[in-house]
């Protein structure tokens, strides 16, 4: 389908991508806006009608041999950025985190296995141009292209390891505001606030300007992350993808791109509305596939791509000393964002200078190159099994203990309920690491100086800085920060819950006098204390559907960055004023909820009455 956008004129600022190449115009595979409309308008109008818009207006150095620790002047921006590095690798290939925090900050190296089946759906006639995104699950690509006009998917599959590098968030979802910011600031130099329409939506020209950053690396294409995960295929020759078969899915009865004269609704059958019969159907069974990579909150990530932790650059380095501080970016007017609670939604790289941008390059340069694949320059931990381990032994005791602190705390059979749990869940977590009586040669230490160095430690202690490599040792400072804050506030809390329980130091009062000492504010302030460090790690911001979704539903999240605009500025796209979300009903929006097949063709779209309505599809 050929893009419908203006030539671009945009300029590199990088030998990474050269100008003389992103003055070529080819069409590739342009992500239409109308498109990402009809297929997700439907879902987010049962969600959130009348609420919310979707936000369619645009607006080196080289490898030490031996790594040493960061300078002491970076170790207060270590403990700024720890728990969203942490945070990062944690997500890293799975849906539900990156639909969360959608303005990535991670680009890892990794490689898709041989005889990975790939998809691409189109309307023109003719094989895929060159390059071009190809999704790895077929209902991405029939959800985007099958719901309206002549349309052909094509099969591939690779038959050699590909070299990727992938960009974590959504990547691929087209927004101005921040969802691109990786990608823009390593092939633009910059992240300009007001970005203009080309920049944003001209998919066509920035798949030649990846594809030019690819080739200066010598890889062979670009992972990113919409409702599901693509890849963007280079060189098909040099990549050696085999086609294996192309498929008519143009549905009999709707063969014209753009029927004249009917409404554009994307939630209504022919001929009240666009789209074929089967068009809800692609939609819904593209957010079923999407939910196939969840990942920790449900499903398996995707696993068809391994990628390498060790080769991992990060915008949350504190040696990019210009977004030092400045990761909670700024929004274009009065847009405000309703995507998750808080934690790492809206970080932007707004205020990256050209020294750091040429300084991510060259990490990137650094982890894709041949040479430090051959001297195996890491040190083979596996960093992503340590992380999820962590978050599985600490995580679900963390939520336990959040939620036990809302219980009622009035009475003193209350409290003690509350303390009582509290101090089960803390036990459970530190027992491998507590000793009652120290044993250890060195008497000098306490009971939680013990505990605390030997529960934040046990994954690093005895590691040899000097066998990591750059982005190891990122993630090493980063860990160990996490398991500080974590162990030091859950040994707080077994102190403080073990003298109102067990009392084996029998330094207190026993439970006879218990309502006369621990009252509700003493609970409150270890509530305090736990929201606190809950909030810090981001670990309270992660939800399940409230029941097991049956058979026929999906544990549904909304896939696509959501903006409330009080008032489009003029000229916008949009020119709605919806009624300003309250804080119950955003926390409504973005809760997961189990939706069948019906509840998904029941949003609302214009031919709904005026509370239900959205805007119309943008003309373009």
């Amino acid at each position: 389908m050929p893009s419908p956008k203006p030539p671009s004129t945009r300029s590199s600022g990088s030998d990474l991508a050269s100008p003389g190449v992103l003055e070529k115009r080819t069409t590739v595979c342009p992500r239409n806006p109308v498109i990402y409309a009809i297929a997700f308008l439907g879902f987010f109008s049962l969600l959130a009608a009348p609420y919310v818009v979707l936000d369619v207006w645009s607006s080196f150095h080289l490898f030490e041999d031996a790594v040493q620790k960061p300078p002491p002047t970076l170790a207060s921006e270590f403990q700024t950025v720890a728990p969203f590095i942490f945070d990062s690798v944690q997500g890293l290939l799975q849906q539900w985190p990156n639909s969360y925090s959608p303005n990535g900050h991670s680009i890892v190296a990794g490689s898709i296995a041989p005889a990975t089946v790939l998809y691409h759906a189109k309307h023109a006639p003719g094989p895929p141009k060159k390059p071009t995104f190809f999704a790895f699950d077929a209902e991405m690509s029939v959800g985007i292209y099958g719901g309206f006009g002549r349309s052909n998917l094509h099969v591939y599959r690779t038959t050699r390891p590909l070299n990727i590098i992938y960009f974590d968030g959504q990547s691929a979802t087209l927004t101005a505001l921040g969802t691109l910011d990786s990608q823009i600031s390593i092939l633009q130099g910059r992240v300009p606030l007001y970005p203009d329409y080309d920049l944003i939506y001209d998919e066509d020209q920035r798949a030649l300007d990846l594809c030019e950053l690819v080739k200066k690396l010598g890889i062979d294409g670009v992972v990113r992350m919409d409702a599901g995960f693509e890849v963007l295929v280079c060189d098909y020759h040099a990549s050696r993808l085999q086609p294996l078969f192309v498929t008519n899915i143009t549905v009999p009865g709707n063969m014209e791109e753009d029927p004249e004269g009917l409404p554009r609704d994307p939630n209504r059958q022919p001929p009240r509305g666009f789209g074929n019969v089967f068009s809800e159907q692609g939609s819904y069974e593209w957010l079923r596939s999407a939910s196939w990579h969840y990942g920790r909150e449900g499903g398996l990530a995707e696993n068809r791509l391994q990628l390498d932790i060790c080769r991992m650059v990060s915008f949350y380095d504190p040696e990019l000393t210009s977004l030092a501080k400045s990761h909670h970016g700024r929004l274009v007017g009065n847009y405000s964002f309703v995507n998750g609670w808080g934690f790492r939604k809206g970080h932007r790289l707004l205020d990256i200078q050209p020294d750091d941008v040429n300084r991510v390059r060259s990490w990137l340069q650094t982890i894709t190159s041949s040479t430090t694949l051959k001297e195996n320059r890491c040190s083979g931990i596996n960093w992503q099994a340590i992380f999820t381990t962590i978050h599985s032994q600490h995580g679900t005791r963390a939520r336990e203990i959040g939620a036990a602190f809302e219980w009622k705390s009035g009475t003193k059979a209350e409290r003690k309920a509350i303390i009582t749990k509290v101090h089960e869940l803390t036990h459970a977590i530190l027992a491998p690491y507590l000793e009652y009586i120290v044993s250890d040669s060195d008497k000098s230490l306490t009971p939680r100086e013990q505990t605390i160095a030997r529960c934040s430690t046990v994954y690093t202690a005895g590691m040899d800085l000097t066998t990591l490599g750059r982005s190891e040792v990122l993630l090493y400072h980063s860990l160990n920060i996490v398991t500080e804050r974590l162990c030091t506030w859950e040994w707080d809390l077994f102190e403080w819950s073990e003298k109102h329980t067990t009392n084996y130091w029998g330094d207190q009062p026993g439970d006879a006098k218990i309502s006369a000492w621990l009252n509700d504010e003493e609970v409150a302030r270890y509530r305090q204390l736990s929201e606190d460090t809950l909030s810090w790690i981001g670990w309270d911001l992660w939800t399940k559907c409230n029941r097991q979704c049956m058979f026929d539903e999906i544990c549904a999240i909304p896939t696509w960055p959501v903006v409330y605009a009080p008032g489009l500025p003029q000229g916008g796209i949009y020119s709605a004023h919806p009624p300003k979300l309250s804080e119950d009903e955003m926390l409504d929006f973005w809760r997961p909820k189990c939706i069948n097949r019906a509840d998904f063709d029941r949003g609302g779209g214009r031919g709904r009455d005026p509370i239900h309505q959205f805007p119309d599809v943008p003309p373009y």
